[in-house]
């Protein structure tokens, strides 16, 4: 790895860490200031908070790369290196006092993921992978699962306003009738690295924003996991669908999902 990329790599993690810890206390406040942001949707005083944090911290240490996130927007660079930030995902539950949310942080290269970061601070969990393509959960080597039957597979979705509001019943419907259990548990960047970690088979979600996506799927690639080629279409400037599955199920999985799955591009590393 060269020193401009390990350089920021630690950076990365530094600041995984220390975005949960703020996250965290916010969490346990009970006097959260939160406001609506859409359909379904929300945004907390600690999203604004952590998004500045980690911000400050990249620009002030390499002011020459380019930063998105989810509350500021921002713009890619158009060579060298990009941020992109979900400074709290799984807001919703977040602001409810569910503990089912994280901080992802991911590192592009002239477009392309290199590194990513994704912090539960509730249960002390940093999954990461870096630019050699390892993936690892607290500093010890991950791989996703390896569920021989479709039937026993255990297969996280997620659903919003930006798709079809049919689609989220044909694929639950189709899940049920093949015999597979679904979850639906409102992060999906924290639903990507529990793919690449082995707890859930698989994850799809018909739509779903470059901050949200990009750091879980690389981290489930790196993790041994089947990913939709989601730089290739377009995801990074408008979303595309994520999907992300243990390579014994993903053929299975993959043949009952509708469009916009169907036709697209995946992806398993070596």
């Amino acid at each position: 790895m060269n020193k401009s990329i390990s350089a920021r790599a630690a950076l990365g993690s530094r600041l995984a860490r220390e975005a949960g810890s703020l996250a965290l206390a916010a969490f346990r406040n009970p006097h959260l200031v939160v406001e609506g942001k859409g359909p379904g949707d929300v945004v907390s005083e600690a999203d604004f908070a952590v998004e500045t944090m980690i911000r400050s911290a990249v620009l002030d240490a390499f002011p020459q790369d380019g930063v998105v996130g989810e509350e500021f927007g921002g713009a890619f660079a158009t060579d060298g290196f990009t941020w992109l930030i979900d400074p709290i995902d799984g807001t919703v539950n977040f602001t409810r006092k569910l503990s089912y949310f994280c901080v992802s942080i991911a590192l592009l290269q002239d477009g392309n993921p290199i590194a990513a970061w994704i912090f539960d601070p509730v249960l002390d969990e940093l999954f990461r992978a870096d630019a050699e393509g390892n993936a690892f959960l607290n500093d010890e080597p991950m791989r996703c699962a390896s569920t021989p039957a479709f039937a026993d597979a255990v297969v996280g979705l997620g659903f919003s306003p930006r798709h079809e509001s049919e689609l989220g019943g044909i694929i639950v419907g189709r899940l049920f009738e093949a015999g597979a259990e679904n979850r639906r548990l409102g992060a999906g960047a924290l639903s990507l690295a529990h793919v690449a970690a082995g707890r859930l088979d698989a994850y799809a979600e018909p739509h779903m924003n470059a901050w949200d996506a990009v750091g879980g799927l690389y981290i489930a690639s790196c993790a041994g996991a089947v990913v939709i080629d989601y730089v290739s279409a377009g995801g990074l400037l408008h979303g595309a669908p994520a999907y992300a599955a243990a390579p014994t199920i993903s053929a299975r999985l993959f043949d009952l999902l509708p469009a916009p799955f169907s036709g697209a591009r995946l992806n398993q590393r070596n």
